[in-house]
This record gives structure tokens, sequence and C-alpha cells, in this order.
């Protein structure tokens, strides 16, 4: 479907959206991702909104969106959110900003319970458009829990 289709815009449920075909070789390992708004009903460069479950051991490795702003929301687990040199715990309820350009990464904390947040990219309708750069792995240096 295309914007015109949703002229007063619309309602999707996560459901009915396909997990984005994304994997380790761009920094994403174990995460079912579903960009559940983007170019089809907000239009091209303006937002996505997704929704991510991460499950347990699961990393988003170190990247940065050059051409867009993320926010996210925690609703449920316990993660580590790294941006630019620090990692801070993360848990529901807790939002996060992260400028565009900043380095940034998110890791699961507790071997056996997943987490889920919702966010949006603005400034870019597809991953793509975010300006999305894989930058590398989270090493043992950069996980310094503050």
């Amino acid at each position: 479907m295309a914007r015109e289709d949703y002229p007063e815009g619309c309602a999707i449920h996560v459901k009915d959206v396909k997990p984005a075909r994304v994997g380790p070789g761009t920094g994403w390992q174990n995460v079912d991702i579903r960009f559940v708004v983007g170019s089809e009903v907000a239009g091209p460069g303006n937002l996505t909104w997704w929704r991510t479950l991460f499950t347990p051991g699961a990393t988003h490795h170190k990247h940065r969106h050059n051409l867009a702003d993320e926010v996210f929301y925690v609703i449920r687990g316990r993660a580590a959110q790294g941006i630019g040199t620090t990692e801070y715990e993360v848990t529901p309820g807790v939002s996060v900003f992260i400028p565009r350009g900043a380095t940034h990464w998110l890791r699961t904390l507790e071997p056996n319970e997943p987490v889920e947040v919702v966010g949006v990219y603005v400034g870019g309708s597809t991953v793509e458009e975010s300006g999305y750069e894989y930058v590398g792995p989270v090493s043992e240096v950069d996980k310094k829990l503050r």
C-alpha cells in the first residue's frame, strides 16, 4: 500500500508487519524488529516507528543514524544502552534520546528475559533513510554499565 491509501491515517498491529531482514553482518544479533510505520504511511523522509524484541543474550551492536534522531521507550526487560563511551541501564518506563550521528548500541542484561522497546527515527522513513551505519561489535571495553 502507498501513502495515498492512508489519507486520514490508519491503525496497524505489529503482528501484521513482517520482521525486517536484518542480521549479524549489519550489527543485529538475535533481534526481531518490525518497522510498523514508515514511508508507506508517513511519506518519505518523515519518520519510522518500530518495535524491537531482543531475545535473551541479544545485542544491537555499535551503529549510528547519520540522518535521523532516534527516540525509544522500554516496555519490558532490562538492558544496557550505550551512547558514545557510556553505558546506562534501561528498564521499563525509561525513554532514551539519541541524536543523529551518535554511536550507540543495546544489549540485554538478563539471561532469561527478553527486552521489548518501541521507538522512532525522526528524519527518515526507512532504516536506510535514517543513514544507518554499522560501526562494529560491542567489546568488553564498551561494557561499562554506569
